[in-house]
């Protein structure tokens, strides 16, 4: 396509004139990378240490509101419960299992979102009879919690797996159609009027002309989708579930296991931060294209 390749033609040209002074300072922008990352990240990894440091030093000293020290659980302990769930599992299931079944959860309903909620906000886009039949009611929709959706969701499908998989679907497909709307919104006006002078049909207006520019807003509304479901499974987790880490940290909580369960909610911490950049790295390399980024 014309435009794609004025996109890229500039970047290929920057790139042959600055190869050999790249090669030249490879060792200096290592260098200035690790710094970087050491000023990026630095502030806030010393702020966690002096935060732990402190925490594990009043649980020591001081009687903290009356409150027994188990209950308040402990970076020690959080470490003895962490080391115990990787070489023990929890409630007999390896830990490892626990991850895959919080993961496939996540990824069939944010994947089944996908499916339906980028042609759905594709047609709202294109379609202002849609925009006006749909757009309020995908509005009125995004405010409502996970949560609230449960006891429906177990008077329609049980407390079987699909129950737990429609939760975070109906989270994650908002924010999908969203996006996809959003990015027809962005396609420039020129765009449609060189369509219709070329005639293309159908097929080759929403392939050549509206998916390159819309793809940046509707993999956003993915990534959106992706984290949000992932913090979703732990409430689509209360459905009578025998496995995963939302599961994990309610049943350590009704039998006051406090430190089990700032181990789930670290994991699902860390493996959202792994979704977010993992999901960040794949879009800017199939938006390599774009100028601005």
């Amino acid at each position: 396509m014309l435009w794609t390749k004025e996109f890229e033609a500039p970047q290929r040209r920057a790139a042959t004139e600055a190869g050999p002074s790249r090669s030249a300072s490879t060792s200096s922008s290592t260098g200035r990378n690790v710094g970087s990352w050491f000023v990026r990240f630095g502030p806030t990894i010393v702020l966690i240490v002096l935060g732990l440091l402190f925490w594990q030093f009043v649980l020591t000293r001081v009687n903290f509101l009356g409150i027994p020290s188990r209950y308040l659980g402990s970076p020690k302990g959080i470490i003895d419960a962490l080391v115990t769930l990787i070489q023990s599992g929890y409630t007999g299931t390896p830990l490892w299992q626990h991850f895959l079944a919080s993961i496939s959860r996540t990824l069939f309903g944010v994947g089944l979102a996908t499916v339906i909620g980028v042609p759905l906000g594709l047609g709202i886009g294109l379609n202002r009879f849609l925009d006006r039949l749909l757009s309020p009611i995908i509005g009125f929709l995004r405010p409502i919690p996970a949560l609230a959706w449960i006891p429906i969701v177990v008077i329609w499908l049980g407390i079987g797996e699909q129950s737990k998989v429609f939760v975070i679907f109906m989270t994650a497909v908002l924010f999908v159609s969203t996006g996809a709307a959003l990015g027809v919104r962005a396609v420039p006006q020129d765009f449609y009027l060189v369509a219709r002078n070329y005639g293309l049909s159908r097929l080759q207006f929403l392939r050549k002309v509206v998916l390159p520019p819309a793809l940046p807003q509707i993999l956003a509304g993915l990534r959106t989708a992706l984290t949000v479901g992932w913090a979703v499974v732990v409430a689509a987790e209360l459905i009578g579930a025998s496995q995963g880490l939302g599961y994990m940290i309610r049943n350590s909580s009704q039998v006051f296991d406090v430190n089990t369960g700032y181990v789930g909610i670290l994991l699902i911490g860390v493996v959202g931060v792994a979704f977010e950049y993992g999901f960040r790295y794949f879009e800017n390399r199939l938006l390599h294209w774009q100028v601005s980024r």
